[in-house]
């Protein structure tokens, strides 16, 4: 039996993280569960809840500038928690300095906002292809 996929929006602004759910939801028609978080510690609850549950995180999108647990932090503790889980990092900065940051990361992909929904559309959909065994290579 295949476990359930979740992705987690993550946004200080509960208005960007609201409807980036919707956006997904609509998309992918109930396709996976989503969950939205306030902040990096909200986030990380929630995670230990889906954990605990035995789903499968499949995604985070996540915020880089929050109070608290900025977005590359909570990428860090996520790839210590469950390294497979692909992370998408929304960065409103174009300067270097997230960059920088991300050295050794498991980021699965880095979107400057605003950001077109469709391009967070590809992302899912191509994160979620079946990965090639070696005996397919």
């Amino acid at each position: 039996m295949k476990m359930q996929k979740v992705i987690v929006c993550v946004d200080d602004e509960k208005s960007i993280a609201w409807g980036l759910q919707q956006q997904i939801s609509r998309a992918f028609s109930n396709k996976y569960i989503i969950e939205i978080a306030e902040s990096g510690e909200e986030a990380l609850e929630i995670i230990e809840e889906i954990r605990q549950a035995k789903l499968d995180l499949f995604m985070v999108i996540t915020d880089q500038m929050m109070p608290g647990i900025k977005g590359l932090e909570l990428i860090k503790e996520i790839n210590q928690i469950c390294y497979d889980s692909k992370c998408i990092l929304l960065t409103g900065y174009s300067d270097d300095s997230v960059l920088n940051q991300i050295n050794g990361l498991n980021i699965y992909k880095i979107m400057r906002k605003p950001w077109e929904f469709e391009e967070i559309k590809k992302a899912i959909e191509e994160a979620d292809l079946p990965q090639p065994t070696t005996s397919d290579v």
